[in-house]
């Protein structure tokens, strides 16, 4: 007999034009990120050879669609 893996605490339920279409089961911090609503953004065309690059604390436009690293104080 097989033991039911654990699993993650968060459950989360993806709703299009009023309808449920997914569920995802998730960690406390997903979790928090995706009910905070945040903007997603593709970024597949900034993988380069299988390397996807560091964005963490980068700065998104979404007029120019354009990282930046944030000012220095």
């Amino acid at each position: 007999m097989t033991d039911k893996p654990e699993m993650p605490p968060i459950k989360l339920a993806f709703v299009i034009d009023g309808e449920v279409v997914d569920l995802l089961h998730t960690n406390e911090r997903l979790g928090a990120i995706l009910l905070s609503e945040p903007l997603i953004i593709d970024v597949s065309d900034k993988v380069v050879d299988g390397e996807m690059p560091n964005l963490f604390g980068l700065l998104y436009s979404p007029e120019t669609k354009e990282f930046t690293e944030k000012p220095k104080d």
